[in-house]
């Protein structure tokens, strides 16, 4: 952690996780340099991405490890949501192949290098990304699916099902009352 500190700003979140944050993919680029090779973290556990839409940015953090699974680093990086990628650390990292094609497929990450950010869960998907913000769900589900009878609006669920089971009783009371064709 020491060598981290003499060259960035370290905020520790609390005993385990460390958070170091960097303006732009040149610094991006030598903070992925320096970590990998000064200092303890050895593992790429996670990239996770935060959509600040009103920013008009994606915040990536990259999650490292140390050798003894006892502390995280956590890596920042604000990159634009206009098709601004970063390349790939698949190279470094192998498990950074399946996360890159994750977050593609998810808003749209260009990771250069990565020559596997083809369809991957989102079989079929034309759509914008699904996890950007502007991605209207509801829509989605309006305009793809159909709803089943009863399923209008998630809010007469309960009074469809007490309608059902009234509707069953109902049937097997009438049933039961049946004369039979003995």
């Amino acid at each position: 952690m020491n060598a981290l500190a003499t060259r960035y700003d370290v905020t520790e979140k609390n005993a385990r996780l460390f958070s170091i944050e960097v303006d732009s993919r040149e610094a991006w680029r030598e903070a992925i340099d320096f970590v990998t090779t000064h200092t303890e973290f050895v593992t790429l556990s996670q990239i996770a991405c935060a959509d600040w839409i009103e920013e008009e940015i994606f915040l990536l953090t990259y999650l490292f490890t140390d050798h003894a699974r006892s502390r995280n680093l956590m890596l920042k990086v604000p990159i634009g949501r206009r098709g601004e990628g970063l390349p790939s650390l698949s190279s470094r990292f192998p498990q950074a192949e399946v996360m890159e094609r994750d977050l593609h497929e998810m808003y749209g990450i260009p990771f250069e290098g990565n020559d596997t950010l083809y369809e991957f869960v989102l079989e079929g998907w034309t759509d914008l990304p699904p996890l950007r913000r502007e991605f209207d769900t509801l829509a989605y589900v309006h305009e793809h699916y159909d709803f089943q009878r009863g399923r209008e609006d998630n809010k007469d669920v309960k009074v469809e099902q007490k309608r059902r089971r009234e509707e069953a009783k109902r049937l097997k009371a009438a049933q039961e009352e049946a004369p039979h064709g003995d």
